[in-house]
């Protein structure tokens, strides 16, 4: 059994692969990430797999605890190409390794096809694949929670609550109004991404993926496909 892990900026995502399917991915703040959390999980982990946008000291963790009990790990790190995709990056290791392994996911889920990933998380950026395995660039966007804390943190008269459900209305509150503002953001600039991928190719596919996807879908007036697990399958190949 292989332990596949998804280090992000707070939280730590993880699956279990064994025979080639995926267990449900679990998660756990990056602070609680220590030896004894990692011995609680790892019973019968063979190998383990990990992609980090964090700080080096979780992987420092991961490194550790692997040699002292003889577990095979694999870090993986974004290229400038592998298993047939091609990133269009100059300095290819400064895309971020999320957005690496979901074009990764892409192709082998979708080969043939151009395809369009949303990827809503702490950030929300947008890459574009096309049926050649070649990808076309990308944009990223801070994701809802970081747009709504910096209005607040950047004025002193904008009073709003934070709210956690996904609306497009015009609001008649403060509070609404930044909250729904921050989602007709994020949704704009979707529409917007989708829009400019079809200048550039045929659009087959719309994949979204990420904490904020589901209340994106429920927006998104155009045919797409959710995969949660599009990170975990991309790290798969490796």
């Amino acid at each position: 059994m292989r332990l596949l892990v998804d280090i992000g900026n707070t939280r730590t995502k993880y699956t279990f692969e064994q025979q080639g399917e995926l267990s449900i991915i679990q998660s756990e703040r990056n602070e609680t990430i220590n030896e004894k959390w990692l011995s609680s999980i790892t019973e019968s982990v063979i190998s383990i797999v990990v992609a980090s946008v964090s700080e080096a000291y979780i992987i420092e963790v991961f490194i550790a605890y692997a040699q002292q009990h003889n577990i095979e790990l694999h870090i993986v790190n974004s290229e400038s190409k592998r298993f047939g995709v091609t990133s269009s990056y100059q300095q290819p290791t400064t895309l971020g390794i999320d957005r690496w392994l979901t074009l990764l996911a892409a192709n082998i889920l979708y080969p043939d096809e151009n395809v369009l990933i949303i990827d809503a998380g702490t950030a929300t950026t947008i890459d574009l694949l096309d049926s050649q395995g070649i990808h076309l660039g990308g944009w990223i966007l801070p994701g809802i929670d970081i747009l709504f804390n910096s209005l607040l943190s950047n004025t002193s008269k904008v009073l709003a609550t934070q709210e956690h459900q996904a609306n497009i209305s015009f609001g008649k509150s403060t509070s609404d109004g930044v909250n729904n503002a921050c989602w007709a953001a994020t949704l704009g600039f979707i529409e917007q991404g989708i829009k400019q991928a079809n200048k550039q190719v045929s659009l087959d596919k719309v994949l979204l993926t990420g904490g904020n996807a589901k209340k994106i879908a429920a927006l998104l007036n155009r045919q797409h496909c959710i995969i949660d697990e599009l990170v975990f399958i991309g790290m798969q190949r490796f």
